[in-house]
């Protein structure tokens, strides 16, 4: 037996990007959905006996009807048109957080040969002589434990395989620190020929026959270094494949201490260090340590505008400096920048800074200046 293995979609993630596609979503949701309908096209050329997606296939528990419309197509793809028996659970973020409120999955149901299992409850399903115990991300722990101790192999199965979103227990590596992720008892995969693991994003191990299969784009910064796909499992003899998909590539520049430069000054040493790594079609991210309100208040607010425009994405967070390493360094003649300069504080994280005290004090410092 063949089986594919995806999980964490998060489709729908990306909505924050300022840019949009003529699909309609944002650049960024284009690259999310794009890298799904590539693991898809995939897993059709090699024609497994079973698809399974361990979880996180929505970012939210309510997606879009543009996102599910375009869910719908990929999946009745893989499960009508190509016959592929295709098993989704429900995730930590694509789970409902209440008894009564059903899952956007559940909206598939209907699709021949694709098995939704959400609602905090276990679905044992049969396909083609294996036995697939689907666990999706239950309400509370407790309900989870109730339904992990209907999790029994069968001896009478060629294959036991359990599909479970979750931390490994005692593994806090795998952690994604979101609220309400749960743990999965290591002795309860090890009972399984095949535990397809979801929740942690990047392709991994856990056991012998229990892996992560990552997710199918990059969603953080902490997985810019690591390749995203599917994983392809052989039952017999058993062996773990790992395909990769297409990603939009990440980069973290290095931290620029402001400490003791007029906003001049570091706005030059932004604009080079973005510069140098062509943002036009990554996403990058910069911090900016030390920065004090003298430091925003002599920037030229024109400087990080341009680059934001330039940039497919980039984020510059600006850390307040400690208490007492605050400079004076006197008036700078850049001009009055009022309007730009408001403009320019909306496109930046101003990490531990009073936002309107800061507006304030800018306008009257540059109303002085000119």
């Amino acid at each position: 037996m063949k089986i594919c293995h995806l999980s964490d979609s998060h489709l729908g993630a990306g909505e924050s990007h300022p840019a949009r596609g003529p699909s309609g979503m944002t650049l960024r949701q284009e690259d999310i959905v794009n890298s799904f309908i590539e693991a898809v096209d995939a897993i059709i050329s090699i024609k497994p006996d079973v698809c399974v997606h361990s979880g996180d296939l929505f970012h939210t528990a309510r997606p879009t009807n543009r996102i599910l419309a375009t869910t719908g197509q990929q999946l009745y793809r893989l499960a009508v048109e190509n016959g592929i028996p295709t098993v989704i659970i429900a995730g930590n973020h694509d789970a409902p957080r209440q008894a009564h409120v059903g899952a956007a999955l559940d909206i598939f149901g209907h699709i021949d040969n694709l098995f939704i299992a959400a609602r905090s409850k276990l679905r044992i399903l049969d396909i083609k002589g294996a036995r697939f115990f689907a666990l999706p991300h239950c309400l509370t722990t407790a309900v989870q434990n109730e339904e992990l101790t209907k999790c029994l192999p069968s001896h009478e199965a060629e294959y036991n395989i359990l599909i479970v979103h979750g931390v490994a227990a005692g593994m806090p590596e795998f952690s994604m620190a979101d609220l309400g992720e749960q743990e999965i008892p290591l002795e309860i995969l090890q009972q399984f020929d095949y535990a397809a693991l979801g929740h942690y994003h990047n392709h991994t191990r856990v056991s012998p026959r229990a892996f992560y299969a990552g997710s199918t784009e990059r969603l953080s910064q902490s997985e810019r270094d690591a390749s995203k796909g599917f994983a392809v499992i052989n039952m017999n003899p058993f062996e773990v494949e790992f395909r990769q998909v297409t990603t939009r590539n990440m980069v973290s520049l290095d931290t620029i201490d402001a400490t003791g430069k007029r906003g001049d000054q570091l706005a030059e040493i932004i604009r080079d260090a973005v510069q140098q790594v062509d943002g036009s079609d990554k996403i990058v991210r910069l911090k900016v340590e030390g920065v004090t309100e003298e430091t925003l208040k002599t920037m030229p607010a024109d400087v990080i505008t341009d680059l934001k425009q330039k940039s497919f994405s980039l984020d510059i967070s600006f850390e307040k400096a400690a208490s007492g390493e605050a400079s004076i360094f006197g008036r700078s003649a850049i001009g009055r920048l009022d309007t730009g300069f408001l403009r320019f504080l909306e496109t930046v994280d101003l990490q531990g800074f009073d936002i309107d005290k800061l507006k304030r004090e800018a306008l009257e410092y540059l109303a002085d200046e000119s």
